[in-house]
């Protein structure tokens, strides 16, 4: 299987919160799809790590005087496959999260940006929370940093403190 994670969302936060006024081209030679296998190691990791360190994200979303912060949703492609997609979360109660779609996806029906979905705890593969230029969590985004440092977004990924 084949993991999608839509990476778009960092770049229209960043043009977003860095005050530019144009998004990357559609001709542009990146892309905002990246395609990693489900048996990639450091992604299992970090995906691992995001979901280990939820807490932290749901406790401080709402009250760290952010710039911008997002969760990731795992979702089934029509293929049987699995795409990861930025939301803008509206509300988390217990076990259910509800955000609003902050990509255009490019394989799932009936989702666009803009759209609300209500997943499950163990569906989220990713969170941020964007403080000036720090990024805490970030995970699969500092994976992918790693592998393409040219179109790495310029933050420093940090992680949640340790009480």
């Amino acid at each position: 299987m084949i993991h999608k994670l839509l990476v778009g969302f960092v770049a229209s936060t960043l043009i977003a919160f860095c005050g530019c006024s144009e998004s990357p081209t559609p001709n542009s030679s990146v892309s905002s799809v990246v395609n990693v296998e489900d048996d990639d190691s450091e992604m299992n990791a970090a995906i691992a790590k995001a979901q280990e360190t939820l807490s932290f994200f749901e406790n401080n979303w709402k009250t760290m005087g952010s710039d911008a912060y997002s969760l990731k949703f795992a979702l089934p492609t029509s293929d049987g496959e699995l795409e990861h997609i930025w939301f803008t979360p509206i509300k988390i109660e217990g076990d259910e999260i509800t955000g609003e779609c902050a990509n255009d996806p490019e394989n799932i029906p009936n989702l666009k940006l803009g759209d609300a979905r209500t997943v499950t705890r163990s569906d989220i593969t990713d969170w941020m929370i964007i403080v000036g230029q720090k990024c805490y969590g970030g995970y699969t985004i500092r994976v992918l940093s790693e592998r393409e440092p040219d179109v790495a977004p310029p933050l420093e990924f940090v992680d949640p403190p340790t009480n």
